[in-house]
């Protein structure tokens, strides 16, 4: 299928129901700079289920815009979120079976300016250098050259929008409606909250304070109600999570089952202090990133967080890039929880975590047992222009019929493969996966002829998972 225009942004999102042949699981969104476009995506799976078929199918869905639109978001009933890369407006591509006359077949609604604006022509609202030719318009217009969205995140298992603006602030929206959504909340001034609750770290000066991305920590991975966090630039995580004081009101729509109620910076975690140098000679990780270093300081000083350009977040996983020393290259900042040692806090008298590692636990209670992760940083040839998930089969249920936890690796390590990242670069594709401690076990079985001793192994993660390891396979 020819495309005569440069494809500047694409995105895999549902389609809505009843408007597709059966075939089509999924709707391609391509983005040029004066085109938005849909092509239908079906898979079709051989019968040793490691291949699949895809086809694409032309569906004459495509509007023209003067506007490059960027960021795509998905939602669940199929519609489509982006924001404009010169206005840095709020744009939805609405898509119906039918015209009528109340709406085109296909058309883009900004959902930045709203109302009657948004059926106009851009021109009739703003001149070129971003000012009123109609005074009587939505005075918010006037935001929108200093303040751009320049992210769009859909939160889809609470039917909500995320949005990133150019100065930091994260607005949350609220689908209501067709062609509808409302503003429920925006925080703002964040730099101000973080300093507040964590004074005087290097990686929370104004110079190095930028907010990048916003990720969704889903409903079944927090019982602390972390809705979601925003990363910085030197790695610093933002968490927020809806407020519990008496006074705050809460929206419900009808096509929500639970009231969204206003959230609030609850805690921040600091980026990693004793990363190795990836360049540096390899010495074995036997330290927590969160706990107290029980192996001699590495030869290197340690490497610093300070540039990070894109980030992806799983259930659990973190992992970001930065631009590595050598020119084409970047570095692969990975962090992981450990469960291991979460789960021993207290119990096997661990030396505690570092209170240098996390700050403000303050509304999630004194007592709550800090967390300690693995970090580590990897060197990949080329520069990383996009990152997802590779997606995996869904956990079998429990005789009860409940999920086990999501986090909780050691429990589905033997019936599931590894977590991977997929990294796409200006050299290829780059696979990283998640390293359980199965996998840790393998290896040192595998070396046991050449090396004969697998304390490594027991130091690293703890003779209780060490033997049930050895006593299940």
């Amino acid at each position: 299928m020819d495309q005569p225009h440069v494809i500047t942004e694409v995105a895999l999102v549902k389609p809505k129901t009843g408007l597709f042949i059966e075939e089509i699981w999924s709707l391609l969104v391509i983005c040029t700079p004066v085109t938005v476009l849909l092509l239908g995506v079906s898979f079709s799976t051989t019968t040793a289920r490691q291949y699949q078929h895809i086809k694409l199918y032309a569906t004459d869905l495509s509007v023209s815009t003067d506007v490059e639109m960027t960021s795509l978001a998905g939602m669940q009933d199929g519609r489509i979120f982006m924001c404009g890369a010169q206005d840095g407006c709020l744009y939805e591509f609405h898509y119906q079976e039918n015209e009528s006359w109340f709406g085109k077949r296909v058309q883009l609604v900004n959902h930045s300016i709203g109302g009657v604006q948004s059926l106009l022509p851009r021109f009739a609202a703003l001149s070129q250098e971003g000012k009123h030719l109609f005074p009587f318009f939505d005075p918010n217009i006037e935001l929108l050259a200093t303040e751009r969205i320049v992210v769009v995140v859909s939160d889809i298992g609470r039917d909500c929008l995320y949005t990133l603006s150019s100065k930091g602030s994260i607005s949350i929206y609220k689908l209501n409606g067709v062609r509808a959504v409302q503003h429920l909340q925006t925080l703002s001034n964040l730099y101000k909250a973080v300093q507040d609750r964590a004074p005087g770290y290097p990686a929370l000066s104004p110079k190095n304070f930028q907010i990048i991305s916003v990720h969704v920590v889903n409903q079944w991975e927090t019982r602390s109600g972390i809705q979601f966090f925003a990363m910085t630039s030197s790695g610093v995580r933002l968490y927020f999570a809806p407020s519990g004081g008496a006074g705050y009101s809460s929206v419900t729509t009808p096509s929500s089952t639970f009231p969204i109620r206003p959230v609030q910076l609850i805690h921040i975690r600091l980026p990693p202090s004793n990363l190795a140098h990836p360049d540096a000679p390899f010495h074995p990780p036997v330290n927590h990133y969160g706990s107290s270093q029980t192996t001699s300081q590495s030869i290197s000083p340690p490497y610093v967080i300070s540039s990070i350009e894109n980030a992806c977040y799983s259930e659990g996983l973190t992992i970001a890039t930065q631009q590595g020393a050598v020119d084409g290259t970047d570095y692969i900042l990975c962090m992981a929880p450990d469960l291991t040692r979460i789960g021993k806090l207290g119990q096997m008298g661990l030396p505690p975590p570092q209170i240098s590692a996390a700050a403000s636990p303050a509304t999630l209670g004194d007592s709550r047992p800090l967390l300690t992760e693995y970090a580590t940083i990897l060197a990949i040839p080329g520069r990383t222009w996009a990152m997802a998930t590779v997606p995996k089969e869904p956990s079998a249920a429990s005789p009860e019929g409940v999920l086990p936890a999501v986090l909780n690796e050691l429990a589905m390590q033997f019936g599931e493969y590894p977590r991977q990242f997929l990294l796409l670069t200006n050299v290829g594709l780059t696979f990283l996966a998640k390293r359980r401690a199965l996998d840790y076990l393998k290896a040192v079985l595998e070396e046991l002829q050449s090396e004969g001793n697998v304390q490594p192994l027991i130091h690293f993660r703890d003779r209780l998972t060490t033997l049930s390891n050895l006593s299940i396979r």
